[in-house]
């Protein structure tokens, strides 16, 4: 849909936009404003009452909140398509007390309770059950306590619109309360004490099981396009304009014709995802070294730099939604499409350079992850910056162990896989292949790490393999309580035949060939930026809302801290808040120019 699919103001000249989008904010409504595009006369390309930037869930979300009682909403996307991280998910949202659980399966979710969890999750260092505020502030409890409330209402809200319509993801197709409900997955913290509902929150839209996210943007993007909402793609946002009062009043846009200026009368919302993509942020803010991403390539943190020149406050950003790639994956496209989620096979173990496990390796993606992040204060070194994934023949030739990413089918080859006839074999040409990866460029900019395995790798791996066989025989993980927690034992992969102490292990076998993936810690997206308030505003440093303007989504401070809750937990909040911020937006007050 090109430019010509909105409404035009006065069509200005390019000299005299650039101008404009170097001139000086002025007024005293928010002191020490630096620069940013000011808006001069009448000088606007295009004009809605509320713009929307971004192309993904959160992004829809809102215009589909905004596109109420004949707002026009335009809604500018940076890729050549809609759809942004979003599309490549599978779709779940995360909502706590969800209609689907309370009406249709009987599932109850206290609301105290519920909060709790989230509180602990987000904040653990700061978490206590006995203050008034749980120990992590009140605007943080404000925001945990307000998504509780604001969640189930807008996923009904929007299901009763025709958006889409929302089916429980952890239950089988077709089933009810009342013939017997088979759970397939619990929470991913199901086991702590203040879990009430380890069933039922995780949602998707109906019939989209198997890569619903494409599902959730058709519905979204199919009910805005009904309700008005004009779409342009290939629009670059690299600006805010603001009047004299230090009110947001439009974007300046760079397109494939030329800058825009575009006027939204009322507000502009950011639904424009996270920073995975530029490696500047992303050596800058997050708390531990990443590869690469799920995140689209166009996932560069613009939002930040928008929001800050007008003097934004920043939250969250050394956090991000966690996940492991393998290594020569995210060093040849950054932008990875294929995540691991919780390692497939009973007889695989996953150890650093030494030779050594560090986490019980069915732990949740989020968790499991930070692990890399850990810092050896007498090496100074990262020891599990790359971490390597040994698994015997068995595994790599049964098509029950190796049932998902990263295993190659049976009978198939993964280049990323490295074998050896024996664990000395296979520690040589593992080298041999992180030699190959050093100083490899990725698309953004991250380079093949300099990692040399121990001298000890070898001997050690073996002691490693011979501990957790014993283990496996035993069916109980001294170590790190492998398979000990439901969402272990429900993703940790097909129980073997006579393995019936534990599923999620099994002893490596005695001999060869042995086989190895190199992994390397990455995110979903990152999930910090401004920081809003439940209703979407934006908060400036000083305490106050940014006039017009508001954000979703991973391009701002996520309420969830450094939590996950648990499948959905990105999209739950960003299609909440999302619309929430579309829906406030048009009941702001006109800007003048």
């Amino acid at each position: 849909m090109g430019d010509d699919a909105v409404q035009h103001g006065s069509k200005v000249s390019r000299r005299s936009l650039l101008a404009a989008a170097g001139a000086v904010t002025g007024g005293a409504a928010l002191a020490g404003m630096p620069r940013a595009a000011r808006a001069a006369g009448r000088s606007f390309d295009a004009e809605a009452d509320v713009i929307v930037v971004g192309g993904g869930g959160a992004a829809f979300a809102a215009a589909v909140g905004a596109a109420q009682g004949g707002t026009r909403v335009l809604l500018l996307e940076k890729a050549p398509a809609i759809g942004g991280t979003t599309a490549r998910s599978g779709g779940a949202y995360w909502i706590p007390n969800n209609h689907v659980m309370r009406r249709e399966h009987g599932v109850r979710d206290p609301k105290d309770d519920a909060v709790k969890l989230m509180a602990r999750l987000a904040y653990p260092s700061v978490y206590d059950p006995q203050s008034p505020d749980l120990g992590i502030g009140e605007f943080s409890h404000g925001l945990i306590s307000k998504y509780f409330d604001l969640a189930p209402a807008v996923i009904e809200r929007i299901e009763r619109m025709g958006v889409l319509r929302s089916q429980i993801a952890e239950l089988r197709p077709g089933q009810t309360a009342t013939d017997g409900i088979e759970w397939t997955h619990p929470e991913y913290h199901a086991e702590l004490a203040e879990n009430k509902a380890p069933y039922g929150r995780t949602l998707h839209p109906t019939g989209a099981e198997g890569g619903g996210g494409g599902s959730l943007m058709t519905g979204l993007a199919t009910y805005a396009r009904r309700a008005g909402v004009r779409v342009l793609t290939g629009q670059h946002v690299v600006q805010l304009a603001t009047n004299g009062k230090g009110e947001v009043v439009g974007v300046q846009v760079q397109t494939d014709r030329g800058d825009r200026l575009y006027r939204a009368k009322r507000a502009v919302v950011f639904g424009t995802g996270g920073f995975t993509q530029d490696r500047s942020k992303v050596m800058n803010y997050l708390k531990g070294p990443i590869f690469g991403g799920c995140a689209v390539p166009t996932n560069t943190g613009d939002f930040i730099d928008m929001a800050t020149q007008l003097g934004a406050r920043l939250g969250n950003m050394r956090n991000g939604f966690f996940v492991q790639h393998v290594l020569e994956q995210a060093l040849a496209n950054s932008s990875v499409v294929d995540d691991l989620w919780i390692p497939p096979g009973d007889a695989m173990i996953m150890v650093n350079r030494f030779g050594d496990r560090v986490a019980s390796e069915k732990t949740p993606y989020n968790e499991h992850t930070q692990s890399h992040f850990v810092w050896d204060t007498t090496r100074s070194e990262y020891p599990n910056l790359v971490q390597f994934m040994v698994y015997d023949d068995t595994v790599a030739n049964d098509p029950y162990q190796a049932y998902g990413m990263p295993f190659p089918r049976p009978g198939t080859r993964a280049p990323y896989v490295v074998s050896g006839a024996t664990i000395g074999e296979l520690a040589a040409n593992v080298q041999t292949r992180l030699d190959r990866l050093r100083g490899r460029v990725a698309v953004n900019g991250a380079i093949g790490p300099d990692v040399r395995l121990d001298d000890g790798f070898a001997d050690n791996l073996q002691r490693t393999i011979d501990r957790f066989n014993g283990f496996a025989r035993a069916g109980r993980d001294d170590d790190f309580g492998r398979g000990s927690t439901p969402i272990q034992v429900s993703w940790g992969g097909p129980r073997r035949r006579g393995n019936s102490k534990n599923p999620s292990m099994y002893p490596l076998s005695p001999s060869g060939p042995y086989h190895c993936i190199l992994i390397g810690g990455g995110t979903l997206d990152t999930n910090g930026g401004p920081v809003v308030d439940a209703s979407g505003r934006v908060q400036h440093v000083n305490g106050r809302p940014i006039p017009g303007l508001y954000g979703a989504g991973n391009c701002v401070a996520s309420l969830a801290g450094q939590a996950y809750w648990s499948a959905g937990g990105t999209l739950g909040p960003a299609i909440t808040n999302g619309f929430t911020a579309g829906e406030n937006a048009i009941g702001e007050p006109v800007k003048e120019v």
